[in-house]
């Protein structure tokens, strides 16, 4: 793992006025509000009938594989394995996993064909990862349906995303599975007014839903000048750290945007960074935030 301690600190040279990032924050927040509902159908539910997305203990459990699997919040193969599983086991690989903890073999043999963990790191053969990740769910959710009768008993105890993330990053078994990364995506999916599931039937605060920030969104961030300096892995390739990043840029959006919907910030800054703000070559003309983004491109996200 690199020492954070090693890594430089840029000083961004263009970089946007308050009132500037005002409008850009709000502009972030339409932009995930209109996409993120598409972009999870159609890339996560688009097989599940109407009777499973009124289910919300199915959605929390099929979300919790997605999470389990997908640790970088940007992983297409995570999202292509978790629904291979559900065609060719169905709702009750999800919602009775005991009767599938003796079929791994045939169960590896699907994630193997679909699933390509990002592993800049983590020195295991991808076959290992696949098996610790969808074993290790399968073990945790059979584990926390005995205590607690599922996961929504569980989670809808909490009294806010804040609290819903520290139960989740401290309880052994979903923290055995999930990075803190993956963890804030699932409590935004699970959290969110707008979205399917919701726990609190409408009760939680969106601006306590916490913001994910993975690399993309960093990226974004500095690109458009909203923070004023940034980290990153060395000078060479400007690789940012949103890891290292990720509670001053939460607190930074906060700062400036007392009470916004944080969770379709960050959504909406990973929608961009994904679509239009590529590494080598951005689609700058066609991106919907060109006129208030200062194109600090040198700035990556890998």
């Amino acid at each position: 793992m690199i020492n954070s301690k090693n890594m430089p600190r840029i000083s961004i040279r263009k970089t946007l006025s308050y009132a500037q990032k005002i409008e850009f924050l709000r502009s972030l927040e339409k932009i995930g509000n209109e996409q993120i509902i598409l972009y999870i159908k159609q890339n996560l539910l688009y097989p599940l009938s109407d009777q499973l997305l009124q289910n919300k203990e199915f959605l929390s459990r099929y979300f919790l594989l997605t999470a389990t699997l997908d640790q970088q919040a940007d992983s297409i193969s995570a999202r292509k394995t978790v629904i291979q599983l559900y065609n060719r086991y169905g709702s009750d690989f999800f919602l009775k996993p005991d009767r599938f903890i003796n079929q791994l073999y045939a169960i590896l043999n699907i994630v193997k064909m679909h699933y390509k963990p990002k592993t800049r790191v983590v020195r295991v053969k991808h076959e290992a990862i696949g098996f610790l990740r969808v074993g290790g769910y399968l073990l945790s959710l059979i584990n926390l349906t005995k205590l607690h009768g599922g996961l929504l008993p569980y989670f809808s105890k909490c009294g806010s995303p804040q609290i819903l993330l520290k139960t989740l990053l401290s309880d052994p078994f979903i923290n055995g599975i999930l990075y803190e990364k993956a963890t804030r995506m699932y409590v935004g999916w699970l959290s969110h007014p707008n979205l399917w599931v919701d726990i609190s039937d409408g009760k939680w605060r969106k601006w306590d839903i916490p913001m994910i920030v993975n690399g993309h969104v960093c990226k974004v961030l500095a690109r458009a000048g909203f923070l004023s300096d940034v980290l990153v892995e060395n000078t060479k390739n400007m690789i940012v750290k949103a890891r290292n990043e990720r509670t001053r840029i939460e607190r930074d959006v906060k700062e400036v945007l007392p009470k916004g919907d944080y969770f379709m910030i960050d959504s909406g800054a990973f929608y961009i960074g994904i679509t239009y703000c590529d590494e080598q070559t951005p689609k700058c003309k066609r991106c919907p935030i060109n006129k208030k983004c200062k194109r600090n491109i040198k700035f990556r996200a890998y």
